[in-house]
């Protein structure tokens, strides 16, 4: 197993491929699978690599910093447009980089997906730091995590120590 690493993730707004995806899903008019990106804003750079991967495969992820809707200084309101979007999107997704597991807010989207959302619409995406491993945090060790596995991303289910080899679009039924 392997995570992605902060490289992976920040070479994808230049693959061309992935780009051009990503512009199609955003001028696509179909009904995209919804996903809440619990991340760093010191991550600004990762978050857009993954979105554009996770556009490749047709899912539109909610950042709030594209979100005009969002207080540009965070308070009250920040917290409660935040839950409102944790509970009205599919899914919840961590981006769980070093800054993600030291900030503030990361923790507290967690605990509140926890308490709203089923055990299947969870997921961790574990980040490396590039020649390092993942340090990680033993709550989140309790959620799905999505890992490389022969150069493929598969779910890892920890509850069963086991691996999922379907394809990433499994997670999102």
């Amino acid at each position: 197993m392997a995570y992605l690493t902060e490289a992976m993730l920040k070479a994808a707004p230049q693959d061309r491929a992935l780009e051009q995806k990503f512009q199609e899903s955003k001028a696509s008019k179909e009904t995209a699978k919804t996903v809440f990106l619990s991340h760093s804003h010191l991550d600004k750079d990762l978050v857009l690599g993954l979105q554009r991967y996770l556009a490749k495969s047709g899912y539109k992820l909610y950042i709030d910093w594209q979100d005009d809707a969002m207080p540009r200084i965070t308070n009250k309101e920040t917290a409660i447009k935040i839950k409102d979007k944790i509970k009205n999107n599919e899914y919840f997704l961590m981006l769980a980089t070093k800054n993600a597991l030291q900030s503030k807010w990361v923790p507290w989207e967690v605990g509140v997906a926890d308490s709203l959302k089923p055990y299947d619409k969870l997921l961790v995406i574990p980040v490396a730091t590039n020649g390092e491993d993942y340090p990680g945090r033993e709550y989140l060790s309790v959620y799905k995590r999505l890992e490389l596995k022969n150069g493929i991303l598969v779910i890892f289910k920890p509850a069963f120590e086991t691996y999922d080899d379907g394809p990433l679009q499994r997670f999102f039924s």
